[in-house]
């Protein structure tokens, strides 16, 4: 299976033409989000070229700004942004929108990195988080994966209504991918 681009994060562009945002995740991912959600009703980062794949209803780019955008639907995905410190600030974001009820359900995909307060910040309100058991070889916008990821991953689930079978979906699809655990508060 070819690796096709997919959850494209936003570039910001750089002169060296080196764009840190630009990782896709591979498909099999996505698939195992849209059978969890049942669909993607927006990516907050994304791109057109991404949504082929991604196959959101809306998405937003870098124009749109995320960041300050209303989100709205039941279901979002979001692969945020890393450069400038994007990654704590689409958290807060995506924490604040779920919160505020824009959405009902979500998964996030970022690096599994427990030392940081933005991943606190999203483990919080999450329902379930699933840590891969390797590490995931992006896309660059090529189409070609890239190796060399030095982290690992973790996909978390977001859900106010239905919990039990939504975190059960999650458990069914993302357990090929890495150990899941319910959030406790």
């Amino acid at each position: 299976m070819s690796a096709a681009p997919t959850a494209y994060t936003g570039s910001l562009g750089r002169e060296d033409g080196r764009d840190s945002d630009s990782w896709y995740t591979p498909a099999s991912y996505l698939e195992a989000g849209r059978r969890t959600l049942r669909r993607f009703d927006l990516d907050p980062f994304s791109s057109a070229t991404a949504n082929a794949v991604v196959q959101a209803e809306r998405f937003l780019t870098v124009e749109d700004d995320a960041f300050v955008t209303d989100w709205s639907g039941p279901a979002v995905w979001m692969n945020p942004p890393y450069s400038r410190g994007l990654c704590a600030q689409a958290a807060d974001r995506f924490v604040q929108q779920y919160e505020a009820g824009a959405f009902k359900r979500g998964i996030v995909l970022t690096n599994n990195a427990t030392d940081t307060s933005w991943f606190n910040t999203l483990l919080e309100s999450a329902s379930a988080v699933c840590f891969t058991d390797h590490r995931i070889a992006f896309v660059s916008p090529d189409g070609k994966a890239v190796s060399g990821n030095t982290r690992g991953q973790a996909f978390f689930l977001y859900e106010s209504d239905g919990r039990a079978k939504t975190l059960e979906r999650f458990r069914d699809n993302f357990a090929p991918f890495g150990a899941i655990l319910e959030v406790s508060r």
